[in-house]
């Protein structure tokens, strides 16, 4: 019988998405937005230990997470090196952990190894497929899209646990590993539901796009079907920081999109990136948010917006067709140019519709992800993790990884 150690509270190494860090998160306006989620979990009786790839300067976030221990690259090693040799950098921590969690998809390869060096319980928490968010991406390759899956079916197969963020994502999971259907929950993302909430706002827009300026985004037929409509329209959200595999959301784009589109005689406003707590103000400022992704997980913007009192306009695909109720929170249409007009036609034809699918979004959103809800099922899930999967004393794993590798 394995030799356990059990401690209180719980701790959990977090591994950011690679090549992430605090800093990132702080340009990008969302540092607020995500601490909160782990200051949230620190609440919960949860010790965080965050592992990024910024340098001795994260720890200048120290204040934003009081709840965590930030664990960067101190040593200042070549980003390569750092990115394989993460696990034996951060060893102690991690050898004193009983969960290795990811932050989302993309920290699944430095999360494994961690997990086969230490044989510490991996719970891989995920938001969008890897393949899926590759295949996106028009320069991805055949062999690149083959090792994107096999990198899915080995974290499925190993982890402990998978949270996915929606159902369809669960389905997905099974279809790619089916043993893994069994250890798979479905937590989705959270909201500041305080923060985002119906403001008293003059409607200067009918419609706002929030989030990144990438071709996965589908923005060029968006764009093209509200100038059919004569609508108009906000934008906001910048061209950088593209996710690992998605080489779409470039400054090009962004540039693309303006010089074809500019500003449609006032009826495009290009607001660029906003401060997460200006956000609720803007969005309020418009009648609905239209997201009509050729592919997408379940976006945050989508579940703010709704927060807010804004339904959706969104397309039939992933995240947004399994959270939006067609008619209901919102309204589903293709990706195409005629069939994202036909749906903003239809909304703004009926303004009662409009008015109830906006009431009920918001009382879907704080029914069903708000941060006290969210933090508070995935803390429960993360301790039954440990509990069933408890770890062997540290000189035991130790000696093990020791062996393994003679």
């Amino acid at each position: 019988m394995a030799e356990t150690i059990t401690r209180e509270p719980l701790t959990v190494t977090v591994f950011i998405d690679v090549l992430s860090s605090l800093r990132s998160w702080d340009t990008l306006n969302v540092l607020g937005r995500e601490s909160q989620y782990y200051n949230a979990l620190a609440d919960k009786g949860l010790r965080i230990n965050f592992i990024t790839y910024g340098g001795r300067d994260e720890q200048e976030y120290a204040a934003a997470m009081p709840g965590a221990r930030i664990l960067s690259n101190w040593l200042g090693l070549p980003m390569r090196t750092y990115q394989r040799r993460v696990f034996q950098v951060h060893a102690l921590p991690l050898l004193r952990s009983q969960i290795i969690r990811t932050h989302n998809t993309h920290a699944m390869l430095a999360a494994l190894r961690a997990h086969w060096a230490w044989r510490i319980p991996l719970v891989f928490r995920m938001k969008y497929f890897w393949t899926t968010s590759a295949a996106a991406n028009p320069q991805a390759s055949e062999s690149y899209l083959q090792e994107a899956l096999a990198h899915e079916r080995e974290v499925f197969a190993k982890a402990s646990h998978i949270i996915t963020a929606t159902a369809d994502q669960a389905a997905g999971v099974a279809e790619r590993a089916p043993e893994a259907a069994a250890k798979t929950s479905i937590i989705g993302t959270h909201v500041d539901c305080d923060l985002f909430r119906p403001l008293e706002s003059e409607k200067r827009f009918d419609l706002i796009y929030v989030g990144r300026l990438a071709q996965v985004k589908n923005l060029e037929a968006t764009l093209e079907a509200v100038e059919r409509t004569g609508k108009t329209i906000a934008i906001v959200g910048g061209g950088g920081a593209p996710d690992a595999d998605d080489k779409s959301a470039e400054p090009q784009l962004e540039t693309r999109l303006k010089e074809r589109f500019g500003a449609a005689n006032g009826r495009i406003h290009w607001l660029g990136t906003v401060a997460n707590e200006s956000l609720p103000a803007v969005i309020n400022q418009a009648k609905a948010l239209i997201l009509c992704s050729h592919s997408d997980g379940l976006p945050r913007s989508m579940l703010e917006a709704m927060a807010c009192g804004a339904p959706v306009i969104g397309s039939k695909v992933g995240g947004i067709a399994s959270t939006l109720q067609h008619k209901v929170t919102g309204y589903l249409c293709g990706t195409d140019a005629d069939s994202i007009a036909a749906a903003i036609d239809a909304v703004f034809a009926q303004p009662r519709l409009l008015e109830g699918m906006g009431a009920k979004a918001r009382r879907y959103a704080l029914e069903n992800y708000s941060l006290a809800e969210i933090s508070q099922r995935e803390a429960d899930l993360l301790r039954e993790v440990a509990r069933r999967n408890p770890v062997e004393s540290i000189a035991k794993r130790v000696a093990h990884y020791v062996f393994r590798r003679r």
